[in-house]
């Protein structure tokens, strides 16, 4: 039998899923995949696409992260290409004994290249213990689109709440080799940071939207415009550069249906991609 008291993460199987995925451009001017590699439990889906640019789906087929676990991920954009990645469904990070799951993306961007970066949202089980960063560098030119969300707990399902463990968080964003953006989150325990007006002021899900592009600064209004169309608690900035936007919220299934909305019309205002969020958020 199973011995949570005597066991610990190290002593069984984990997981070390690993994707590198490359984009490129075509002679025609389009883009295609160049390098595709995935090891187990990730997976690349590559759906068909008409008229957009290619769309490649991460999905993780040992249906969640627990503590030992680790997910290495980098994506590259060559020069001109443009490219979407999303993920097939939430990541699921479950509770650990006594060692975080880390889980590691690097996003690289070429000269005049477009990328976005919009996985569904992670969900933290009580317990949970996760260790996430974010690296992400770019070429002078280069746009990027990146949104991310996190759910500690799921109310709606039977009181799933997180009342303890560890996310500890950290991006970094580099253009041409010198820092642009620096940010880190630490949620150790649950109730005081949750409760503080300081930290999440009673919020259970938060989501941060990026965009990195030479119109950053003209597009700030029209971000505000979408955001505050939700209701939500949220704010958006521009500083260097970038266009900041942060929201909270109660539920997670609400932040999710106004993230959709603030992607979807900013993916349009900015990129011209139709007006909606990825379609396997909306499956």
């Amino acid at each position: 039998m199973f011995d949570a008291g005597s066991a610990s993460d190290s002593a069984l199987q984990r997981g070390h899923g690993q994707v590198r995925l490359r984009f490129g451009p075509t002679a025609a001017g389009a883009t295609r995949v160049v390098e595709r590699y995935a090891a187990a439990p990730a997976r690349l889906l590559v759906p068909r696409v008409y008229g957009a640019p290619p769309e490649v789906v991460l999905a993780n087929t040992a249906g969640g992260v627990a503590g030992g676990d680790r997910l290495d991920v980098v994506v590259t954009a060559d020069a001109h290409a443009d490219a979407t990645v999303t993920g097939q469904a939430a990541e699921k990070i479950y509770r650990a004994i006594d060692a975080p799951a880390r889980i590691r993306t690097r996003l690289e961007v070429g000269a005049g290249a477009t990328l976005e970066w919009l996985p569904q949202e992670t969900i933290l089980f009580d317990g949970a213990r996760l260790e996430r960063r974010i690296d992400v560098a770019l070429a002078a030119d280069a746009r990027l689109l990146l949104a991310e969300s996190v759910v500690f707990g799921r109310r709606a399902h039977g009181g799933e709440l997180y009342r303890t463990g560890l996310f500890d968080d950290r991006w970094r964003i580099d253009r041409d080799g010198r820092p642009l953006w620096r940010d880190a989150l630490h949620v150790a325990g649950g109730a005081a940071a949750f409760g503080a007006a300081a930290g999440l002021a009673g919020a259970r899900a938060l989501a941060t939207l990026v965009y990195a592009g030479p119109d950053g600064p003209s597009l700030l209004e029209p971000l505000r415009d979408l955001i505050e169309r939700t209701g939500l608690f949220a704010g958006a900035t521009a500083a260097r550069g970038l266009l900041i936007a942060r929201m909270l919220g109660d539920e997670a299934g609400a932040l999710k249906r106004a993230l959709a909305e603030v992607v979807g019309g900013f993916r349009a205002l900015a990129l011209g991609r139709p007006a909606t969020a990825p379609r396997v958020w909306l499956c």
